[in-house]
């Protein structure tokens, strides 16, 4: 019988393949691996290298300069946790994002939808909105301290037009935070707009143009057919806006003249972590409090995430 030397044993079809990688293959890799290693050496260095060490720090009495440093155990984030102080900055951290990512939300869509129905003046008003975003925050902090100075204040003079008293402003316990909202929705829309305009210019025409047929009102249009397109969109700048107002540091710290605001009304917990590490020297109890923090972005993330499979249309 002859034996066709085309044909192979089926055991001998499924053993796996040895051969070498060729050289184009083992280059192309260490090219790759070259230009990898500078950002993960970076990363290693400046974000995974000092997140270790403040999380270990939180387990030690760290203080620059001294000649020891015990261990502490849970000690920090037991004391941490019971400080009222630091109980008040989670309370105003939330406070200030309930307050920043909404508003954010419903501006950033507003304004992204009329600057793309004004189509002549799209590129101007897109310049406008964005200005404010690419200036520092410590800068146009400055300009809003005038502003909501209760002498001779913008803001003050506006109310007076409408016959509304004055407010203290940053001067008030109670007004001190929502100014600090007014500014930061100021300062940061622009990126938000931008991305919405970009995500509706990208809206399949077709669909919108079915349901302008099918005589829906512009209110059923937008809620039934654009926020859904734009749901994915949406969830994002939620989740990047969230992270943020719980990172926010820079506009609390000029806007309260580095102190907390009256009565700690604008102490959250990122600003509090900073006065206790840089102001009061205590490293240890500061990384007791970050842990916190830390534990509650994620957590809070991992709801969101939770929430947007079950909301979020993906086309």
């Amino acid at each position: 019988m002859a034996i066709d030397k085309g044909a192979s044993h089926p055991q001998m079809r499924r053993m796996p393949d040895f051969r070498l990688v060729s050289p184009s293959k083992s280059k192309d890799l260490l090219v790759a691996i070259a230009f990898l290693l500078p950002a993960f050496a970076f990363l290693g260095l400046f974000v995974y290298l000092p997140t270790i060490l403040a999380f270990l720090l939180a387990f030690f009495n760290y203080h620059p300069g001294a000649p020891t440093n015990t261990f502490a155990g849970l000690s920090n984030l037991k004391q941490a946790i019971n400080y009222s102080v630091f109980q008040k900055s989670m309370v105003n951290t939330l406070y200030y994002a309930a307050m920043v990512v909404p508003g954010t939300l419903v501006l950033s869509m507003s304004i992204a939808l009329l600057i793309n129905r004004v189509t002549k003046i799209y590129s101007f008003a897109r310049t406008l909105v964005l200005m404010p975003y690419v200036t520092p925050a410590i800068g146009t902090a400055i300009g809003w301290l005038w502003i909501y100075n209760p002498s001779y204040g913008l803001a003050n003079a506006v109310l007076h037009v409408f016959h509304i008293p004055a407010s203290q402003w940053m001067a008030s316990p109670y007004m001190a935070m929502p100014a600090v909202a007014i500014y930061s929705l100021w300062h940061g829309i622009g990126f938000d707009v931008i991305i919405l305009i970009t995500a509706i210019s990208g809206l399949p025409s077709g669909v919108l143009e079915a349901a302008i047929v099918d005589g829906a009102s512009a209110w059923t249009k937008f809620w039934r057919v654009t926020l859904p397109l734009l749901s994915p969109t949406v969830f994002f700048i939620t989740v990047v806006t969230t992270i943020g107002s719980f990172q926010a540091f820079s506009q609390i710290f000029a806007l309260s003249t580095g102190s907390g605001g009256p009565e700690y009304a604008t102490t959250t917990t990122i600003f509090l972590i900073y006065q206790t590490a840089f102001e009061y020297g205590d490293f240890s109890y500061a990384a007791a409090m970050a842990i916190y923090l830390v534990l509650g972005i994620f957590l809070l993330t991992m709801l969101m995430r939770w929430i947007g499979k079950r909301a979020v249309f993906y086309q």
